[in-house]
């Protein structure tokens, strides 16, 4: 049987870069006010959220900066990299909110802070359009690149999900193969495709991530795989 890394899209890079530009559009079209409306990350208004993944998004851009070294070992691939990433079990504290408000009031122009993201995400577009193959490391681990790249997808997927949530009005998803790419990465953690036929999408992430409590008909459904919900945070 392949692993898990093997049966990722030929064309992750296209699929990676392309849904950081979708990302980038929806915050190009939000508001001054659609900065201050609420998301599915407790303690983050919009703007908090922004300050957040442009900070990932320059890790996305420098995550090909050190190459692993020849007798290095993967140890982790697109999946199992988010088994370090358990789900929040407390609510959030002010500590942990306070930095990303910090930061977020750090803009005296909302357009700053757009337009601050959009250049973060052109950067994270093209590294990932021009990725170079191979192992490297990254926050202590040791991946292949198309699974990096893979990672960083689901992560934005999700993102724009919370970001999206509660504005008003209709709002870009995510793209298509991106979003294809997400629910993968929740059913290699869950043990299953299987889902409740109400779910769309969205909410199965937004269930396996735990942004969304499990019913007792979505309990009844999963059976012991409910035990699998959320798979993380």
């Amino acid at each position: 049987m392949p692993n898990v890394s093997e049966r990722l899209p030929e064309r992750i890079r296209e699929i990676a870069a392309g849904q950081v530009e979708r990302l980038a559009a929806v915050v190009a079209g939000l508001s001054d006010s659609d900065l201050v409306a609420p998301t599915l990350c407790s303690g983050w208004l919009a703007a908090h959220l922004l300050m957040h993944m442009r900070l990932g998004l320059a890790e996305h851009a420098l995550s090909f900066a050190e190459p692993a070294a020849s007798g290095d070992v993967i140890d982790r691939d697109y999946v199992s990299y988010w088994r370090d990433w358990p789900p929040a079990t407390e609510p959030v504290t002010y500590a942990q909110a306070r930095f990303h408000w910090a930061n977020g009031s750090a803009y005296a122009t909302a357009d700053g802070l757009r337009q601050h993201f959009a250049d973060t995400a052109r950067q994270a577009a093209a590294m990932s359009r021009n990725a170079p193959a191979g192992a490297f490391l990254l926050q202590g681990h040791v991946m292949d690149a198309d699974d990096i790249l893979a990672m960083w997808t689901t992560e934005w997927v999700i993102h724009q999900l919370d970001l999206t949530a509660r504005l008003p009005g209709e709002r870009l998803g995510p793209r298509r193969d991106a979003l294809t790419l997400a629910l993968r990465t929740l059913d290699e953690l869950t043990g299953s495709p299987a889902r409740p036929p109400a779910w769309d999408p969205a909410t199965y992430l937004l269930k396996g991530t735990g942004r969304a409590a499990l019913s007792d008909a979505d309990r009844t459904f999963l059976g012991e795989r409910a035990d699998a919900f959320p798979a993380f945070g």
